[in-house]
């Protein structure tokens, strides 16, 4: 397909996905201003903290009558939406708490659109086939990615956490390994997708990422100490596995979890072994990633994409809006087939298909509202996470990166 032609198939294809997804906010925009969202547990947080109550900040029933106090439509909400992040996020949003609870949403909101909208400056000077499209169109593709959609939908963080892997990219890309572990370390309110890629940086040999990462990682121990108290830091893991063990009364769905830890949910139709096998698979799966990173006469940008992806899928933890962060694996691997004259077999074809489903968001939103079956769009994740891995097995590949 020539170059035009492609370019304005994929215009046309990411402004139906925009579509759907306005006419999906449109339709949902009161519940949302009444605090459906999830955005609900940082404004709490965020309150919770700004009253001065921060050795509260796990209590249910001080998490439920702050919730109550800003949101007190939202029928369905029983008990608290439980605030399950590490005390230190809670200060980001206690600023936000100065105004109403619908006025702080599209404050956030515009918050991340402007971090979206940072992307394409940041990443076209990196990527050199991706040049021929203007800013505009990334931002149209960021905002035709439906995890990056459902993540402004319910007020989540998990663009702010693609952002810090942006930098973080743009740091290693550079070799300046102290700044990018810096910018790792401010993403630990998601613990769980920062640490299995920390482990595979060690693997390639970038231990400077430590001298950047524990000292933030310090600072924001000792912050969250100064939030919750001594009792709060050690109560915090109990709180964590409890809501894990309960499912936050259906809060927490693991057949909502595109990782293995939800496939495995979906294929045993029980959770009393996924601990053990996704486990099992995941420790296989960092092995892997681990060595295949190693290999040096692979791109940064392909090593960099395959431990994101893999890090993805052994979240224990991880959500659809939680995919927001594979947006930068997808634009470093279209980059690189943009790069090569024609499709190479399977390899490409499990990333290509990968990506497609991933942008599909007609499937997406069904198997969110009919059934909490997103976790089936791990097999999207582990189709990419293949297609990756099977490029680094390809002979000769050239040590040069676009």
């Amino acid at each position: 397909m020539q170059a035009s032609k492609l370019k304005s198939a994929v215009l046309l294809y990411l402004t139906g996905m925009v579509m759907i997804h306005a006419v999906v906010f449109w339709s949902v925009r009161d519940s949302v201003r009444k605090g459906y969202s999830d955005f609900t547990i940082y404004y709490c947080a965020g309150k919770i903290v700004r009253l001065g109550l921060g050795h509260q900040l796990y209590d249910n029933v001080t998490q439920f009558k702050v919730q109550r106090e800003f949101s007190p439509d939202v029928a369905i909400r029983l008990d608290a939406l439980p605030y399950n992040h590490p005390p230190f996020e809670a200060a980001l949003f206690a600023p936000f708490t100065l105004v109403s609870y619908p006025a702080a949403f599209a404050m956030w909101a515009l918050a991340n659109l402007a971090m979206l909208i940072a992307l394409p400056f940041m990443l076209r000077p990196e990527l050199g086939h991706l040049q021929i499209y203007p800013w505009p169109f990334w931002v149209l593709a960021s905002l035709g990615f439906f995890p990056i959609f459902f993540a402004l939908l319910q007020g989540q963080d998990a663009i702010l956490l693609l952002f810090l892997y942006t930098l973080a990219f743009l740091c290693l890309k550079k070799n300046r390994d102290i700044f990018a572990g810096s910018w790792l370390a401010l993403g630990l309110f998601k613990p769980h997708l920062i640490l299995p890629f920390i482990f595979l940086l060690l693997v390639q040999g970038r231990r400077k990422v430590l001298y950047g990462f524990l000292p933030i990682a310090a600072v924001l121990a000792l912050v969250s100490t100064a939030i919750v108290g001594r009792e709060g830091m050690l109560l915090y893991p109990r709180y964590v596995l409890r809501l894990e063990s309960t499912m936050a009364r259906g809060a927490i769905m693991p057949s909502d979890m595109p990782n293995l830890r939800g496939m495995l949910y979906l294929l045993l139709h029980s959770d009393s072994y996924v601990g053990v096998a996704a486990l099992a698979l995941s420790v296989g799966m960092l092995l892997l990633a681990a060595w295949r990173c190693r290999r040096g006469t692979n791109p940064f940008a392909l090593k960099f994409s395959l431990a994101v992806v893999v890090t993805v899928l052994v979240s224990y933890h991880g959500l659809g809006y939680d995919l927001s962060i594979l947006m930068l694996p997808v634009l470093l691997i279209a980059n690189e087939l943009l790069g090569e004259e024609k499709v190479r077999g399977w390899r490409d074809f499990l990333t290509v298909g990968g990506i497609a489903l991933l942008f599909f968001s007609p499937l997406q939103l069904v198997l969110l509202m009919r059934g909490n079956r997103l976790a089936l769009m791990g097999w999207a994740v582990l189709s990419l996470f293949l297609g990756i891995a099977c490029q680094t097995f390809t002979p000769n590949q050239p040590a040069h990166e676009n």
